[in-house]
């Protein structure tokens, strides 16, 4: 064997040296890269420490350019100024650092972003929560009565509590939110006591039996039913009586649909309060023994809001009896469509019992849009400085790096989250801070797009002012309709 064949062969057991010659185009290696084909030296096959650096080079090019990037990002508009005038070699380019950026983004908002719920259930709880919000204003106004104002008082309360302990989350909007029922609830009653001359004694008396009837439910509901044949015995007696109703009407104003609806709703709340039962059997009759996870084999548990969510021609949504349809498109399109509608109607269901799915389809849906909406915001720049000079795609590197620095900032806010969820427990101080943080980045997004502007375009700030509003204006508006579409789209796939 030679000397060039085994100076040739030796890489093949000692992956640390360096052969002589090329292992692609075999010509001769003076360093680190062929000067035939550009492979480099190093196998990232026959290294570890190769393999990584190679695929963290691949997507950050790993050197001063990276992290002059970021630093001078962090200064509006400097990355784009100086790389629309020429000084490119020094910084990432802008595709590339946003695809980075928006990706990791959106990797760590899947953790910082979360609903808390609770998996305990109580019986007691479901047979109270089952009161409509509605319009509160509308109902406390049409109430005629302390007692029937004190009652739906007591059971909307009830409703938020309930919601609040199940949702963490949104306390403070649901504290809110009991706030403003407590306010209309006391100016109803105060114009009630003017209205009927009423004592403080009176008004007192019939508070007390407002609350007393909101605690139990209502004789001769299916939520007063404590056993399975008075729920029959109820579902059958309210079938019959829609079915008489129905029968009574005039020929011309019976709509079969609508009784159809009504029973459905019928069977459903009989289902969920048979399924209440059950597990209130099963948690009785098991004792320490019954598993959370057994109860979901008794059917739904929540009765409300079983109605159709959905509705088209002021009826609900049905396939088949009453589908959406498009005039002007064919059949199998219409079907097509129909059957998106029922996936969707089937997963809002899902989601409106565990909004973690919301959120979840919501952060899916945002990196689709900004991918989306940075060549439209080119185009609104494009549009605003019509006469410049400037070319689309000019206005498009300004647009990659000013959603770059979005996604950092958000980036930001959902480490503080972390940060919060982690340090808040142990350190009150910490939520302070953390919510400090993430007001002052929300704060200045605005401001650095328009420093942004200012510094990138050169023009007087009343003119630049101006172009800001129009452009921003336009772009959120089409921002939201992007999102809003995505996740619809989300919602229907999950």
């Amino acid at each position: 064997m030679s000397a060039t064949t085994e100076a040739t062969a030796a890489p093949a057991g000692h992956g640390h040296d360096h052969p002589s010659h090329c292992e692609n185009c075999r010509a001769d290696l003076h360093g680190h890269y062929c000067h035939e084909c550009g492979q480099s030296v190093h196998n990232p096959v026959r290294n570890f420490g190769h393999a990584v650096e190679e695929v963290f080079e691949s997507f950050w090019h790993l050197d001063g350019r990276v992290f002059r990037t970021l630093r001078d990002l962090l200064s509006p508009g400097k990355v784009a100024r100086d790389y629309l005038a020429g000084h490119r070699v020094r910084y990432l380019p802008p595709l590339r650092v946003f695809v980075i950026a928006s990706v990791l983004t959106f990797f760590v908002a899947q953790f910082a972003i979360h609903i808390e719920t609770s998996g305990h259930f109580d019986i007691d709880t479901a047979q109270s929560t089952t009161v409509r919000l509605g319009n509160v204003k509308k109902q406390m106004r049409a109430a005629q009565s302390v007692v029937e104002v004190e009652e739906l008082r007591a059971r909307i309360v009830g409703e938020l509590r309930v919601a609040a302990a199940a949702a963490p989350v949104a306390r403070n909007t649901i504290e809110a939110s009991i706030a403003g029922v407590q306010r209309q609830a006391d100016k109803r009653i105060e114009a009630l006591r003017a209205e009927q001359g009423l004592s403080a004694q009176d008004v007192a008396s019939q508070r007390a039996e407002g609350d007393r009837l909101a605690a139990a439910p209502k004789p001769g509901s299916l939520e007063a039913a404590n056993n399975l044949a008075e729920v029959e015995r109820l579902r059958d007696a309210r079938i019959a009586r829609l079915r008489d109703e129905h029968a009574a009407q005039a020929a011309d104003l019976r709509d079969a649909s609508t009784l159809a609806a009504q029973i459905r709703q019928a069977n459903a709340e009989a289902g969920c309060r048979i399924a209440q039962l059950q597990i209130g059997h099963a948690a009785s009759s098991e004792g320490a023994s019954a598993r959370d996870k057994d109860r979901a084999r008794y059917g739904e548990t929540d009765c409300d809001g079983m109605d159709d969510p959905l509705s088209f021609n002021g009826k609900p949504w049905d396939a088949k009896t009453n589908p959406l349809t498009v005039t002007w498109w064919p059949r199998f399109a219409n079907d097509w469509l129909n059957r998106q509608v029922g996936k969707g109607e089937a997963n809002f269901q899902r989601a409106t019992k565990d909004p973690a799915l919301y959120i979840h389809a919501l952060i899916g849906a945002i990196p689709s849009a900004l991918f989306l909406m940075v060549p439209i915001f080119a185009l609104l720049l494009k549009l605003a400085y019509l006469g410049s000079g400037r070319g689309y795609l000019e206005h498009l590197v300004v647009a990659l790096y000013s959603h770059t620095y979005l996604c950092l900032a958000l980036l930001a806010m959902f480490v503080l989250m972390l940060l919060g969820d982690a340090i808040a427990p142990h350190w009150a101080g910490f939520a302070w801070i953390k919510g400090l943080g993430i007001g002052l980045l929300w704060l200045w997004m605005p401001i650095y797009l328009l420093l942004m502007e200012k510094r990138v375009y050169a023009d007087g700030w009343a003119l630049t002012l101006l172009r800001y509003t129009v452009i921003g204006g336009a772009y959120f508006f089409l921002m939201s309709l992007a999102t809003a579409g995505i996740m619809a789209a989300a919602i229907v796939r999950m």
